[in-house]
């Protein structure tokens, strides 16, 4: 299959129609994302699934509330007003967010066959127009405020694909909040990486408990090293430290180019759902990606020889090219 057949194919099944379905279809498995109040009052004027649509998809195009209001006819079939999405926006809980995330995640593992390695890192999250004090020598002056995205990634070296297991907005301590999502997490890896910020006996004690060997890069100390630290320096390979610690950088960077990790929400509340929206685009993305690995694509070469394309094959078609894209 030439190049272009092949790029024609694929951004024909990611358009946004399939899109907005395949979210739908996953989010009706946890059920509706909130419901009506009460028996009174003026009915909902799309359902709770397309809110949730819509809200994805205003954090992947990086729209506005009246882009949404613009473009609700072409999608949903419906006017509705730019403020009903945003009271809508604000229902939509931040722990279904994240259920979703790891639903498709959990959806990304069962197609891929291979033992994943397990990554955390975090990052900033710019915030439009909102300034703290700072002291910077003598003097007083506004600084810009960021929000913290940490996530928690498996890599699948084999098939080069990244996946978010999980990802936290609340939560500011990287050890605790990775040790509390590794808590939680079924996983087949053998291997936690980590940089120095994740250096906490915390997350070592998660960590043997689950038979993972971390691979972090420990502080110096002035004290003796405590029992669980000693035995992290031992599980501790440099090479493999900087073969595999600087993997997640192009999830960040794959989110940068698309201008994600920037919100203009006012409330904490919305923020964190929006930071937890932007892990949610990069798992979808993964996804759609390799959505072809279910379908067995029969086509003929330059000397006419029928092929079929697998899904080792498939995902280097297709797969591979978004990664390369993203940096």
């Amino acid at each position: 299959m030439r190049y272009w057949k092949r790029y024609d194919r694929r951004y024909k099944l990611n358009n946004i129609l399939n899109l907005c379905s395949f979210i739908k279809s996953k989010a009706r498995k946890l059920g509706e994302p909130f419901s009506k109040r009460g028996k009174r009052g003026r009915s909902l004027k799309i359902s709770p699934y397309d809110y949730l649509v819509s809200f994805i998809l205003y954090t992947y195009l990086d729209l506005s509330l009246r882009d949404n209001e613009f473009l609700s006819i072409a999608i949903f079939g419906k006017h509705v007003d730019h403020s009903t999405f945003g009271k809508a926006y604000d229902r939509i809980p931040y722990s279904y967010l994240r259920r979703l995330l790891v639903l498709i995640r959990n959806e990304i593992e069962n197609l891929i066959k291979e033992r994943p390695v397990l990554i955390a890192d975090s990052t900033g999250i710019r915030i439009d127009r909102r300034y703290g004090k700072a002291m910077i020598g003598c003097k007083t002056t506004k600084r810009r405020e960021h929000d913290k995205l940490i996530i928690l990634v498996e890599y699948y070296p084999e098939n080069m694909l990244i996946s978010i297991s999980n990802a936290d907005a609340l939560i500011r301590s990287d050890p605790l909040s990775s040790a509390m999502m590794l808590e939680n997490l079924d996983t087949r890896s053998d291997y936690f990486f980590g940089d120095a910020g994740f250096d906490s006996e915390v997350l070592y004690m998660v960590c043997f408990k689950k038979g993972i060997k971390p691979v972090v890069k420990q502080r110096s100390y002035g004290r003796k090293r405590g029992r669980l630290r000693k035995r992290a320096m031992e599980c501790f390979d440099p090479d493999l430290y900087r073969r595999y610690r600087g993997v997640i950088e192009g999830v960040f960077g794959g989110l940068e180019n698309r201008r994600l990790l920037f919100t203009r929400y006012r409330k904490e509340s919305m923020r964190s759902k929006h930071i937890i929206a932007m892990a949610l685009i990069h798992n979808i993305n993964t996804y759609m990606a390799i959505i072809c690995l279910f379908i067995l694509i029969f086509s003929t070469n330059s000397r006419g020889e029928q092929i079929l394309y697998t899904s080792s094959s498939l995902w280097w078609m297709y797969g591979r090219r978004y990664y390369c894209e993203d940096g």
